[in-house]
């Protein structure tokens, strides 16, 4: 059993449990069991209001990039500073705090004073976010976003200035499988635990997600969005007026930090063994639109099934394919529903020039020799748990 430990919450542990493979975080997050929140602005329609309130959670820590500041949140400060509006920067470490709140007060008696005055109150925001660097090993980015969003006044914005790879705290991809999350079901277990951040009526700005420096491993675009869904669907559920990304330049430095944080694995490439089992995530490049079978990338899943047909071809094994899901919906259609995937993967194979009569196929649904429990005590459904529940199993036999 792995558990996350979550700050701020007396310290204790939820548990949750590990268990054998994947689902998606993509465009069509999840598996087909839960509906993908809202809240995201890829149109850049979201944008904080300039009269209101602006908090900064700032990453400043070893595993990430060296934080900037980009030029429409420098334009945030400005307007929060002029009508004299709080600015306060919170720091991501595994014991988040505030840093510094800067309360202006902007009575010059001319236009030339009144510009001086909030150009100093935002220089001290900014001269903070330049020199930070953490107090604790580890990093929690949602106890970080949590105190910024109970400590911003309705109508501001809260701008998060990291990578998104957490490794300590409620959400933490130390944890096995976190990357394979559904983002919804994450977000929904935290708000069963009434562990989301206090956003409602505020903006959100995520800079950066994603973007890694030593030791962390670099994410390539798929881990990417995996991070930035994850984080949206968080926000979204904690009832954000809107969310949006924003793109930092590539290639920066990384943070100067002297407080330890954990290295986190990445899900390894699929390799298929020549006599035994292999699993095939959902959110891998064999992973399935929600609630269909229906492959999510058809040409990404011929290229993971080269291997597999190589070898069907090249011998006399046979291969039975055993469809998975979570314990979600009836045990008749979970059942329905991944016979349906293993045909699907089926059919790639014999595309690929293997003898149909070589291919068996079985759905086991919700139960069966690779599921493992996914619901907790409450009858609540473990998000990691389910995205391991989630998957393709290959059984290779061996040539006789």
């Amino acid at each position: 059993m792995t558990s996350l430990r979550t700050r701020g919450d007396g310290g204790r542990l939820l548990h949750i449990v590990v268990a054998a493979t994947a689902a998606t975080l993509l465009t069509a997050c999840g598996s087909g069991d839960t509906p993908t929140p809202g809240g995201g602005a890829p149109d850049g329609s979201c944008t904080g209001a300039a009269d209101k309130p602006v908090s900064l959670v700032v990453g400043a820590r070893m595993g990430s990039k060296q934080p900037t500041i980009p030029g429409e949140v420098k334009t945030l400060l400005d307007g929060a500073a002029e009508n004299q509006q709080g600015l306060q920067v919170f720091r991501v470490d595994g014991e988040p705090s505030r840093a510094i709140k800067v309360s202006p007060v902007i009575d010059g008696k001319n236009p030339s004073q009144r510009r001086q005055q909030v150009a100093a109150a935002v220089k001290q925001v900014t001269s903070v976010v330049t020199d930070l660097g953490p107090k604790k090993p580890e990093a929690d980015v949602l106890s970080a976003l949590s105190q910024a969003g109970r400590l911003t006044d309705d109508g501001g914005t809260v701008v998060v200035m990291d990578s998104g790879l957490a490794t300590s705290g409620a959400v933490s991809f130390l944890t096995t499988g976190m990357f394979d999350a559904d983002p919804g079901e994450v977000a929904e277990f935290l708000a069963s635990k009434q562990l989301l951040p206090a956003l409602r009526g505020k903006t959100v700005l995520l800079v950066g997600l994603g973007e890694t420096a030593e030791p962390q491993p670099a994410l390539d675009g798929n881990l990417k969005l995996r991070v930035t869904a994850l984080w949206e669907a968080i926000v979204a559920k904690a009832g954000a007026t809107c969310s949006r990304v924003v793109e930092v330049a590539p290639g920066r430095d990384a943070a100067k930090a002297d407080q330890p944080v954990s290295a986190v694995a990445l899900p390894k490439p699929v390799v298929f063994e020549p006599c035994g089992t292999t699993v095939l995530a959902d959110s891998g490049a064999v992973g399935f639109r929600p609630n269909t079978a229906q492959l999510r990338d058809e040409a990404a899943a011929r290229t993971t099934l080269t291997e597999l047909s190589t070898l069907l071809t090249g011998g006399s094994q046979r291969v039975t394919l055993v469809g998975n899901t979570a314990t979600h919906g009836t045990p008749e259609a979970s059942v329905t529903l991944s016979r349906q995937r293993a045909e699907a993967v089926k059919a790639l194979l014999v595309q690929a020039g293997v003898a149909a009569d070589r291919i068996s196929t079985v759905g086991d649904g919700q139960t069966g020799k690779y599921h493992k429990p996914d619901l907790g005590p409450n009858g609540a459904l473990d998000p990691v748990a389910a995205a391991q529940n989630r998957s393709v199993v290959v059984e290779l036999s061996c040539a006789r």
